[in-house]
Order: C-alpha cells, then sequence, then structure tokens
C-alpha cells in the first residue's frame, strides 16, 4: 500500500525508537518525502512567504492522501529565488490554492514547513540528517541562507 507524506510521517512520529524511525522513513523514502523534509530543515532554502497559516479552506474531496506526491514539484514557488517573476501577491495565492488542494494533514505539514518545523513529535532535523545522509545542506555559522 502506497502511504501520503502525512501518513508516513505520522506513523514514523508514533515509533517509539530513533532507529526505528529511521529505519521506518528509509523504507518509505521517496522523491515528495525528501523534498518535504529538505524544504523544512535545509537552512539554505528561504521561504518567500509571510509566517504562520494564512487563511485557507480546507479540501473538501475524500482521498486526496497522495496528492501532495505530485504537488511537491511546485514547491520552488515559494521559495527566495524559484520564480523572481511571481508578484508577492501571486505566490501567496498560489500557495493557499495548494493548501486547498491536499488533504488536510498534508496542508498542517506545508504551513509548518515553511515556518522551519515539522508537525509530528520526534521528526527533528537530527533524525532527517541520520536516515538520509546529504540531505540538508549544512550551513556555517557565519554564512548567511541562500535568498537565490
Amino acid at each position: 500500500m502506497r502511504l501520503g507524506i502525512f501518513q508516513i510521517l505520522e506513523q514514523a512520529s508514533a515509533l517509539k525508537s530513533t532507529e526505528d524511525k529511521i529505519n521506518f522513513l528509509r523504507q518509505y523514502q521517496n522523491p515528495a518525502l525528501q523534498t518535504i523534509l529538505r524544504y523544512a530543515y535545509d537552512p539554505t532554502i528561504v521561504w518567500d512567504l509571510p509566517e504562520g497559516a494564512p487563511p485557507f479552506k480546507e479540501c473538501p474531496y475524500p482521498a486526496q492522501e497522495l496528492r501532495l506526491m505530485s504537488e511537491v514539484r511546485r514547491l520552488y514557488l515559494f521559495v527566495k529565488g524559484g520564480n523572481p517573476n511571481l508578484t508577492k501577491l501571486r505566490r501567496e495565492a498560489l500557495y493557499i490554492e495548494l493548501l486547498e488542494s491536499v488533504h488536510p494533514s498534508d496542508a498542517a505539514i506545508l504551513v509548518a514547513i515553511k515556518d522551519k518545523k515539522i508537525p509530528y513529535k520526534g521528526i527533528t532535523a537530527k533524525l532527517i540528517k541520520e536516515a538520509f545522509p546529504g540531505l540538508i545542506a549544512e550551513q556555517n555559522q557565519d554564512e548567511e541562507p541562500r535568498t537565490s
């Protein structure tokens, strides 16, 4: 059975040991999951949206668990340097459209990663670095986050 992003993170979070979480994440790894985790914890990725949750209506359609898998390719639109031709208003409107098109749990993930968090206990940057070495860029203390 194929699991959606929130289902993978939810189930990994419920596991007790770090080793079990790492093994579970590796078992269900896919490009979409890795993209979400990188956008959440990579210090070189700077979101170009206001902090906090924007006003949006949760997706009313059932069975949207896998929708985020195909939508992660659009995340570049919401980071600095992703598409400099977008106006601030258009970027925010596209983000709200994305939130309204995915499962409510995935929308919560998208809001959280924008603020550099994951809304599941135990799914930390340290855990992700252990599970997927090289996925998250290391940043020197003196280095500024990438803006383009």
